[in-house]
C-alpha cells in the first residue's frame, strides 16, 4: 500500500490514522464512506484506495451525485464494468428516490444477483450524513450500508504541522510541471502561511502554490507578495480572543475543560460538540480519548 503513503502527504497523527486505515481497507472489498470539508482530498484518497486494491487494473468510475435523479443514477450504476470501483461523489446530494435505487443496487450486488455488475463502492460527503439521516433527508438503511468503514479527512487547519511539508512538495512539483524555477519563502511569509486557516484546505494551498510558481518564479516571496485574504486573515488571527495570564495556564487542562463544556452544551451530541469547538467529529473523539473523558 505504498501508493497511499506516497500520494497522501502528511505526518500529523490525525492524518496518518486515516492513511493507515486506508492501507488496511484497500485489500478488502467493503464499502468506504469518506467525509471531510471541501478540498481535503476525498477523491484522491478514494483513487489511492482503488489503486492499492485487487481491482486496481479495473476502471475507477466517478459518479457525481449532485443533480442526478433516480433513473440517471440507475443508468450510471448498471452501466459500470465488472471489476470496477465506483466513487459516489457527494452521495448526500441524492434525493430520497435516488437513495432507494442505490440501496437496491447495493443489496443486489451483495447478494450476487444476475445482471448486476461486480463493483466496489466508495462514497464521499462534505456533510454530516448522520444529521441528515436524523432530519429524514438521508435513508437510515442506506447510511449503514455505506458506513461500513468510515474515514474522516481532517481540515488542513487541524493538521497545521503538515502545511510547510505540503508547501514544499507542491512548489517543487508545480515548478517542474510549468518549467519554472521554484520560488522561496521568507521566514515571515512562511509564518503567515502557517497561521492562515486555509478554508479551502489542501486544494486552496495547492492553488496558492501554483499562483506563486507562475507569478514569483525564482523570487523570494515576502509577506507583501501574499494574497490579500491570507494577510487579512493573519491580521484577524493576531487580534487575540484571550489574554494569557501572567502566571501562565495549564493548556492541557483548559482543553479538557472546553471539551467538557461543549459536550454539556450539546446535550452529549458529539457532532454538535465538535462544531462548537471548530473541529471535525473524528478529531474531537481523538481528543476525548486523549483526555480520558469517555
Amino acid at each position: 500500500m505504498n501508493g497511499v503513503a506516497d500520494k497522501m502527504i502528511g505526518h500529523s497523527p490525525v492524518f496518518t490514522r486515516v492513511v493507515n486505515a486506508a492501507r488496511m481497507v484497500a485489500a478488502t472489498d467493503v464499502s468506504v464512506l469518506i467525509s471531510g470539508e471541501p478540498g481535503t482530498g476525498k477523491a484522491l484518497l478514494a483513487r489511492e484506495i482503488h489503486a492499492a486494491s485487487p481491482r486496481a487494473s479495473g476502471v475507477f468510475k466517478v459518479i457525481s451525485c449532485s443533480g442526478l435523479d433516480e433513473n440517471e443514477l440507475e443508468s450510471e450504476l448498471m452501466s459500470s464494468a465488472a471489476g470496477s470501483t465506483l466513487y459516489l461523489d457527494e452521495v448526500a446530494d441524492l434525493g430520497l428516490d435516488a437513495q432507494a435505487k442505490l440501496l437496491h443496487f447495493l443489496e443486489s450486488i451483495e447478494a450476487g444477483r444476475v445482471g448486476y455488475p461486480n463493483v466496489r463502492i466508495l462514497a464521499s460527503t462534505c456533510g454530516d450524513l448522520l444529521a441528515l439521516q436524523t432530519a429524514g433527508r438521508f435513508r437510515e438503511d442506506l447510511y449503514y450500508r455505506l458506513h461500513v468503514v468510515p474515514m474522516v479527512l481532517p481540515a488542513l487547519r487541524e493538521r497545521s504541522d503538515d502545511i510547510v511539508l505540503l508547501l514544499k512538495q507542491f512548489t517543487s512539483d508545480l515548478a517542474r510541471r510549468h518549467g519554472r524555477k521554484a520560488p522561496r519563502y521568507s521566514v515571515t511569509a512562511r509564518n503567515l502561511i502557517k497561521q492562515y486557516r486555509w478554508p479551502g484546505n489542501v486544494r486552496e494551498l495547492h492553488n496558492f502554490c501554483e499562483r506563486m510558481v507562475i507569478l514569483m518564479a525564482g523570487a523570494i516571496v515576502q509577506t507583501t507578495d501574499m494574497p490579500e485574504e491570507i494577510r487579512r486573515d493573519a491580521t484577524a488571527t493576531n487580534e487575540s480572543l484571550f489574554t494569557l495570564p501572567i502566571g501562565g495556564i495549564d493548556l492541557f487542562a483548559l482543553e479538557a475543560d472546553m471539551i467538557r463544556q461543549a459536550i454539556s452544551m450539546s446535550g452529549g451530541n458529539r457532532s454538535k460538540a465538535a462544531r462548537l469547538l471548530g473541529l471535525t467529529r473524528d478529531t474531537l473523539l481523538y481528543r476525548i480519548q486523549k483526555h480520558a473523558l469517555d
